[in-house]
């Protein structure tokens, strides 16, 4: 009796251990993925590695103590998750499926605390940047490109609600990571195909998105010539 309940427990390990390596491994390649901890509109430079390094702010956010400190908050938390995942995937190699499995819990915690101080540095550099400013227009300096979209849909859904003809985004002069601009481009095509707008580039400034309601999606060439300046490390204005 003694011995078919150890079996079961040990194959109970090793199916669960088969589970936790299946897991790490997609997390692996989500970290692999977000190696380079830079944001859509040129905030930050700091790089998610094993590592300590410093979050460095963009002089174009104004220096924002409080946003500063809760993206500093999201990279330390970032770098321990990433830790946690790598500890958790030598362990399962290593033959200890619990200690993957504790490991793999941390580091899930870890994310967890990472996505909060990002959506609270998110929020308040957002309300700092866009208060006083029309309803028709936003400025998205400092988020990343999942916050910014975000951003852009709530107020694509609130300029349309209240009959807008047109809603002004500022996104910046630079993007300065081809890989952001790689992300920013199918972000933009989305919204702009969801809410049948037009989008085009640097109307009515520099650095500004013009969104027009009511006319169709229209050209989006313009993100192809972006993205091939982009190739050739070309800093162009977006």
């Amino acid at each position: 009796m003694g011995n078919q309940q150890s079996l079961e427990k040990v194959e109970h390990v090793v199916k669960e251990g088969i589970n936790i390596y299946n897991q790490i491994k997609k997390e692996q390649n989500q970290h692999e993925q977000t190696t380079h901890y830079t944001s859509t509109t040129h905030v930050t430079h700091s790089t998610t590695t094993t590592t300590t390094t410093n979050y460095h702010p963009s002089a174009d956010i104004d220096d924002d103590q409080v946003y500063s400190d809760l993206r500093q908050k999201a990279h330390e938390e970032a770098e321990k998750r990433n830790r946690y995942y790598d500890q958790s995937q030598q362990a399962y190699q290593n033959g200890d499926g619990a200690e993957a499995k504790e490991l793999s819990n941390k580091g899930h915690y870890h994310d967890k605390l990472m996505k909060q101080y990002n959506e609270q540095a998110a929020d308040h550099i957002y309300a700092v940047r866009n208060q006083g400013r029309p309803t028709n227009e936003i400025d998205l300096h400092g988020l990343f490109v999942k916050e910014a979209s975000e951003k852009v849909e709530q107020a694509i859904q609130r300029c349309q609600a209240s009959g807008q003809s047109d809603l002004v985004i500022i996104v910046g002069k630079g993007l300065h990571s081809p890989g952001q601009i790689a992300k920013l481009k199918p972000a933009i095509i989305d919204l702009v195909k969801r809410y049948n707008v037009s989008c085009q580039p640097n109307i009515p400034n520099p650095g500004c998105l013009y969104v027009e309601f009511g006319k169709g999606t229209g050209d989006l060439s313009w993100l192809d010539r972006i993205t091939d300046k982009f190739v050739n490390d070309q800093c162009i204005i977006m």
